[in-house]
């Protein structure tokens, strides 16, 4: 699990989440209060072909937002739940891995070079 806080509250602080997610061609919905849904390519694409779906295949992963008592944001990222309905076996689950890891990598340089990064655990 990674977990980052970021300078300011959740209401200046996800929007800037959310458009780097949409630069790296997600799309984001609330499932419920607190978390955020991150999908991109397309689930019936991957459903039929797998991990051959190429650049249409579907990854789908959920983080959770909180304020801490300092009135920052934190965002907790856990690579399990996000990778637990992996589709297309050992290839889809390298991918979903990946797309993982870019988005986290993502979030942390930008959030950095804005200076709203003030920690990790």
């Amino acid at each position: 699990m990674t977990q980052l806080i970021l300078s300011g509250d959740d209401q200046l602080t996800v929007p800037v989440v959310i458009s780097i997610a949409e630069g790296l061609g997600y799309t984001a919905t609330t499932p419920s209060e607190g978390s955020i849904k991150l999908e991109r390519g397309s689930l019936q694409k991957t459903l039929w072909l797998g991990a051959m779906a190429g650049k249409g295949f579907h990854i789908s992963f959920t983080f959770a937002i909180g304020v801490d008592q300092y009135g920052n944001t934190w965002l907790r990222f856990d690579e399990k739940g996000g990778l637990g309905a992996v589709k297309g076996g050992a290839i889809g689950y390298a991918k979903s891995k990946a797309a993982f890891d870019e988005f986290i990598a993502a979030v942390r340089a930008q959030t950095s070079e804005r200076g709203i990064l003030i920690g990790e655990q």
